[in-house]
Parts: structure tokens; C-alpha cells; sequence
């Protein structure tokens, strides 16, 4: 029974965890259903979609833009203009009737024509194009840059996720791991008290001894409840990133186990896959398209248009009031008060604040690769350490447990060994966890995961 223990011990000590790799074929299967179903991921795509058709809307201001416009108005009052008619007209008419003899031109009155028309309408079909426009032109390649920024930062998104996944499953395993090591070592203390109740049985030890094995079977129920919440809440969180049932049952793969050995070769430098500089480089694309459309006001706009429509008194549609109407519109500002100019120096002033920005980040992710790549080795170091540590424990624990069944080792010594076990293979575990958890950052700050 001891060495079937001891064993498994063994086994929980040796084997939890591996080196993340590509050939990881559960994990990053879970990775790829994380990538096509998370839904902050999904968030981020809709901006993407928003700029995809801003770009569809600049493209449509090249095309000719028609509209079919009506007016019809009705008035009373207002300004008019009077007109003599018939001061001007009438005495001429009377010499006419007199020298014909005839009645032909009768006399007219005043005329008074109001300016607002009543019972008139306008009814027309428009079209313009624009045929020298540079706001369409620059326009249209902000928003087609635009699209590319917003791609960028989906991959920066993506690529965290993937970092987000892949912790959130060590660190199930290693939760897993914690409630098997506590199950272990609840069988160790459950075999410390049938042999102490069989020594206190034969008369070789008191009573005290089975109250001390109790409270150790205690104990370690209690760490036991507690590493199984662990579990079922690193469990949920990591269903959580899947968009999947919060109960979905995860796979443990075994292919994870017996790689900590494995080292990653070291880079330096700024890794070229981030899409942090792609999005930069992008976002600096669309500020100097922006500069050139501010000093786009050099050139003036030409627009042509058609009218083709009915106008008139009375709402008729006949030969009468047909009309065409066409031309062209130019609009050249000539004097704005050095507006374009204090724009175009906002334009520099954020260009030269981007490339600063740019120099920064390019210095950050630089520091973020080589402290991501100490971690690591760190770590590895650590786990090395640990795992003597935890050879030595399972020898001492082995030795005191023999003494013991034997009367020669006092029981609180070998609860106190039981106890050192334990806690060197929790740390071991999360040695592990923490190798699994630097090699994740690793890849992140390198870049270094392919879809």
C-alpha cells in the first residue's frame, strides 16, 4: 500500500505539465475554437465591418449622385413690384384707335407682380458629379487605410487571446493537478491514521496519536474542497473564453506531459510579426493621406450638374413648362484666415508625435522580449531546483514512515514530513505552471504562434 502511494506521488511530482508547442493537437484545437467563438474577438470584428463600409461609402461619391426634387408653393401678400403698363401703353393705343378708326387696342391696367409665386412649382431630376474633388479622393484613401488599422489591432487582440487561452488551460491543469496531489496525500494520511488506531490497538502508541492522524485527514479534506473549487472556477473561466457551457468538461492531453526540458532559443531584438508596429505603420499611413488632404485646398473643386424638370404656375406637366438646365460649379477658397494652414500643422504635429510613439513601442515590446525570455529561464531553473527538492522530500517521507511503522519516529515527526511533501510538490506544480505560463509570454512577445 505504502509503495503503491508512494508511487503515484511519484507520478504527480514527475509528469504534470509540458513546454507549449505547436504539435499541441487539444490545445490548440481549443485555441482555434477560442479564435472563431470568442466573443470579445467578435466585438472587435464589428469596427472592422464599420470601416469596411465607410470605405464602400467613399467609393460612392465618385459615381454621379442623382435626386428627383419637387417644390410647390402657394402665397399671399408680400413684397411686389409694380410695373406701368398702362401708363406707357395707353396713350399710344388711343392715337392707334384714332388713326384706324377702330377699337383694336384696348386700354390695359398698372400691373403689380408679387415675388412670392403663388399656386407655382418646380419639379426636377438632378444629377452632379464631381470632376475635380480631392476631399473624395483623400477621403476615399484614409478610409481604405483604415481598414488595415482595424485589421492590425484585431491581430494584436487575437494574438492576446491566444496568450489568454493557453494560461487559462495550464492553469486548469495545474488546478487538476493540486486536487490530485491533495487526493494522494489524502490517502497518505488516511493509511498515518489505520496504523496509528492499530498501534494504539496493540497498546504501542496513546490516543493522541489518533487525534493527531485525524486532524491531519482534516486538514487535508479541507485543502482538498479548496483545490477542487479552484479547479471548477479555472474550468469555468477557461469555458468562459470558449463561449462555450461554463460545465463543458475539458480534456486534459497527455501530450502536455514530459517536455519542461525543452528550452526556446533565445532572440533579441524587436520581433517583426507584432502587430502593434503594423498598426502604427498603418495608423501613420492615414496621417500623412490626412496631411495631404489638408493642403488639398490649393486645389479648387469643379462639380458638373443636370436639371431636367417642369416649372411653372399651375401644377401641370406639359411642353410648356419643360426646362433643362446645366453646368458646372467651381469653388476655390481663397482666404480662410490661415485656417488651412493651422490644420496642416496639426496634421505634423501628429505625424512627429506618432513616429515618438512609434520609437517608444519599439523599445517596449524590445523590453518585453528580453524580460520575457529571463522569466523563462528563471523559471526553468526554479523547477530544477524544486524537483530535487521534491525527490528528497519522497525519500525522507519514505525513510520516517519505515521508522515509524517500526517505533522509532515520533508521529508529529512524520506528520511534519508529510506536510513538507506536500508543500514541495504544490510548489513543484506551480513551478511547472509558471515554466508553461513564462513560455506562453515568450511566444507572445515574439510572435511566434501561426494560425
Amino acid at each position: 500500500m505504502f509503495w503503491t502511494i508512494i508511487r503515484m506521488y511519484v507520478l504527480v511530482a514527475g509528469t504534470l505539465f509540458a513546454l507549449p508547442s505547436l504539435a499541441q493537437s487539444t490545445l490548440d484545437g481549443y485555441v482555434r475554437q477560442g479564435l472563431d467563438s470568442n466573443l470579445a474577438l467578435r466585438q472587435q470584428s464589428f469596427s472592422l465591418q464599420k470601416a469596411q463600409v465607410d470605405l464602400k461609402r467613399a467609393r460612392s461619391l465618385f459615381y454621379p449622385q442623382a435626386s428627383l426634387q419637387s417644390q410647390y408653393t402657394l402665397a399671399n401678400g408680400g413684397r411686389t413690384q409694380d410695373i406701368p403698363i398702362g401708363d406707357l401703353l395707353n396713350n399710344v393705343y388711343s392715337t392707334l384707335n384714332e388713326l384706324t378708326s377702330s377699337g383694336k387696342f384696348p386700354q390695359v391696367q398698372n400691373q403689380a407682380i408679387a415675388f412670392l409665386p403663388n399656386d407655382f412649382h418646380d419639379t426636377r431630376l438632378e444629377v452632379s458629379v464631381p470632376v475635380v474633388n480631392m476631399n473624395i479622393r483623400y477621403n476615399k484613401q484614409i478610409a481604405d487605410e483604415q481598414i488595415r488599422t482595424r485589421q492590425a489591432a484585431i491581430e494584436v487582440y487575437r494574438r492576446e487571446l491566444v496568450k489568454t487561452i493557453k494560461l487559462a488551460y495550464y492553469q486548469f491543469l495545474q488546478a487538476d493537478k493540486s486536487v490530485a496531489i491533495y487526493n494522494n496525500a489524502l490517502q497518505l494520511v488516511s493509511e498515518n491514521l489505520r496504523v496509528s488506531e492499530k498501534m494504539v490497538a496493540n497498546g504501542t502508541a496513546t490516543k493522541e496519536a489518533t487525534l493527531r492522524a485525524k486532524a491531519q485527514v482534516s486538514q487535508v479534506q479541507a485543502s482538498q474542497i479548496e483545490a477542487a473549487n479552484n479547479r471548477q472556477n479555472a474550468s469555468a473561466y477557461f469555458n468562459f473564453l470558449l463561449n462555450q457551457p461554463l460545465e463543458t468538461p475539458i480534456v486534459i492531453d497527455s501530450s502536455v506531459i514530459q517536455q519542461l526540458s525543452q528550452q526556446i532559443p533565445v532572440t533579441t531584438g524587436v520581433p517583426t510579426g507584432r502587430e502593434e508596429l503594423a498598426q502604427l505603420k498603418s495608423t501613420e499611413k492615414v496621417l500623412h493621406t490626412n496631411l495631404r488632404l489638408n493642403k488639398s485646398y490649393l486645389v479648387p473643386t469643379l462639380n458638373a450638374f443636370y436639371n431636367i424638370g417642369f416649372q411653372g404656375f399651375q401644377l401641370k406637366f406639359n411642353s410648356d413648362q419643360f426646362y433643362q438646365l446645366g453646368g458646372l460649379q467651381f469653388k476655390w477658397d481663397l482666404f480662410k484666415a490661415n485656417d488651412n494652414k493651422y490644420k496642416i500643422q496639426q496634421a505634423q504635429i501628429d505625424l512627429d508625435a506618432l513616429d515618438n510613439r512609434y520609437k517608444e513601442v519599439e523599445q517596449q515590446l524590445s523590453l518585453e522580449v528580453r524580460t520575457a525570455f529571463n522569466n523563462y529561464y528563471s523559471s526553468m531553473r526554479s523547477l530544477q531546483s524544486l524537483g530535487d527538492e521534491v525527490y528528497s522530500a519522497q525519500e525522507t517521507y519514505r525513510l520516517t514512515e519505515r521508522r515509524f511503522r517500526e517505533g522509532q519516529a515520533l508521529q508529529i515527526e512524520l506528520i511534519d514530513i508529510r506536510t513538507q511533501l506536500t508543500n514541495a510538490q504544490l510548489r513543484y506544480s506551480l513551478a511547472q505552471l509558471a515554466v508553461l505560463t513564462r513560455a506562453a509570454e515568450v511566444e507572445r512577445a515574439t510572435a511566434s504562434y501561426t494560425y
